[in-house]
């Protein structure tokens, strides 16, 4: 279906569904200066997660709702695997939308049916949020509760919803992960591998230098601070999601930006080790707000 066939279907769950035109927009703060002087609308952000299987996860929240992505990564069952960013292929050839048209509406497309769609429980107080209709020089204006028709009537599917700002829960044996079901019950796409950062490529070691330290014990690096953690590539990827999930609110990076932040920040991981995990964060933050 189309922009125009999307529009149709939900007018025949709600005949006052209203249809916004203005200009393209990329970002939720795009759309905010658009719609200037509309009153009483309520804009989704849109995630597109994917984790180390090739599992997709939408996230579709409320503008000003922080999301916790190791808390998410624990009620996921991923630990500290957290999910990344998805790549730009999984826009085009599954939700077969461009970049910045990612929309819980496209969930009619087949090929997303083993997408896990996570809605954000603060959006369902809302009496029109706004979403587009696969294309970002529109948007529709509907109540949550039009959203979950129109996903059971013509996607064959409904979205779980989830308090993201839930904090400081303890898994184990007799409390397992609430979302782990939702991605252990869908497949894994295949996506194109994707070059490893000369940043995250683990250094060869000399002959002599492998000799030399045999059987020793691996020391800490020094300056490493206590409780730093242990900054694997994908906390990398994990921030990454993080600043497009909150610094920049939905932002579609293309593919050479998210490389050049991946680059960054593996540097600025590299850093971390001896300055800490906290210390580099910042760093990160302020490169990202200049």
């Amino acid at each position: 279906a189309d922009a125009e066939g999307v529009v149709s279907a939900l007018r025949e769950i709600d005949g006052g569904v209203e249809v916004l035109e203005h200009e393209n927009v990329l970002t939720v703060d795009a759309c905010e200066k658009a719609l200037a002087g509309k009153e009483g609308l309520a804009i989704a952000k849109n995630l597109l997660l994917k984790d180390k299987n090739g599992k997709l996860i939408h996230i579709v929240a409320l503008n000003s709702t922080e999301i916790d992505m190791k808390m998410l990564s624990l009620r996921l069952g991923l630990g500290k695997k957290h999910p990344r960013m998805a790549p730009e292929e999984a826009l085009s050839k599954i939700f077969q939308v461009p970049a910045g048209c990612l929309t819980p509406l496209a969930l009619s497309r087949p090929d997303t049916k083993n997408v896990v769609v996570l809605l954000d429980q603060k959006l369902k107080t809302e009496a029109r949020v706004l979403f587009h209709p696969l294309r970002n020089d529109r948007s529709v204006v509907m109540s949550m509760d039009v959203l979950d028709k129109y996903l059971s009537q013509f996607c064959g599917r409904k979205g779980t919803y989830v308090d993201f700002e839930k904090k400081d829960v303890k898994f184990g044996k007799d409390n397992p992960p609430d979302l782990k079901p939702l991605l252990d019950a869908v497949k894994a796409y295949e996506f194109v591998p994707e070059a490893a950062g000369s940043a995250a490529a683990p250094q060869k070691q000399s002959k002599s230098s492998s000799k030399k330290g045999k059987g020793k014990k691996k020391e800490e690096p020094k300056g490493k601070k206590e409780g730093a953690g242990d900054l694997a590539v994908d906390d990398v990827h994990a921030l990454l999601a993080e600043i497009q999930g909150t610094l920049m609110k939905g932002v579609a990076l293309d593919e050479r930006t998210y490389k050049d932040l991946e680059s960054r920040l593996n540097a600025f991981k590299n850093v971390s080790y001896t300055r800490g995990y906290t210390a580099a964060k910042a760093e990160i933050i302020s490169y990202i707000k200049a």
